[in-house]
């Protein structure tokens, strides 16, 4: 049986300052030397702390993966949702939310292509946390398409099956752009194209 993830400490928590060391930690780690080399001892040198602080606050190295990926996926979901001007032209919020991602990613390119592959491969209850990333886009991009200019531009809302087919391809071609170093400047032209045929105005 998969152990389960950490509990989520609050700012106030006193836990919570350690928590945040042990994550950027791992992160650190994973930048240097990849995921599957990380030892705990790793992670705790670079928190500059020791195991015992570590599973206080973790189960296990895959445990406090998953923390470390619901960071930074809503270090990418915030992104995006803050840079889309709703009172834009329908093509330009496209634009904005592809342009926000992909620089979001770009940002650390190592965790961007790490986590996604770690959390599929791990199953269980890690997948829960792609699961919630998954449902974040789909809902993200049907409110996109009802917003007032995407309507008065004559977009339909955009349907929940189509919202998935969109945000699993999207994904899977940058996840496949990353693991072969590829350009996400030629990803985004190929995401913002996509994304407008199926959202566009019928």
């Amino acid at each position: 049986m998969i152990e389960k993830t950490s509990t989520p400490q609050s700012a106030a928590s006193p836990a919570a300052p350690m928590r945040r060391r042990l994550l950027d930690g791992l992160a650190q780690s994973i930048r240097e030397k990849g995921l599957q080399q990380t030892q705990v001892s790793d992670i705790v040198r670079n928190a500059r702390t020791s195991k015992r602080s570590f599973y206080e606050c973790f189960a296990s190295k895959e445990a406090c993966l998953a923390d470390l990926a619901d960071d930074w996926a809503e270090t990418l979901r915030r992104a995006v949702a803050t840079e889309v001007d709703r009172t834009a032209p329908w093509d330009e919020q496209i634009d904005a939310a592809v342009d926000a991602f992909l620089a979001a990613v770009a940002r650390d390119p190592a965790l961007s292509m790490t986590i996604p592959r770690e959390l599929v491969l791990l199953g269980g209850q890690y997948s829960e946390v792609w699961e919630k990333d998954t449902e974040f886009y789909c809902a993200f991009y049907m409110e996109l398409s009802r917003g007032p200019m995407m309507a008065s531009a004559g977009v339909e809302p955009l349907s929940w099956e189509r919202a998935v087919i969109l945000v699993g391809g999207l994904t899977e071609l940058i996840n496949r752009v990353l693991r072969a170093g590829g350009s996400l400047e030629g990803a985004g032209d190929a995401m913002k194209e996509s994304m407008k045929r199926l959202i566009g105005p019928r």
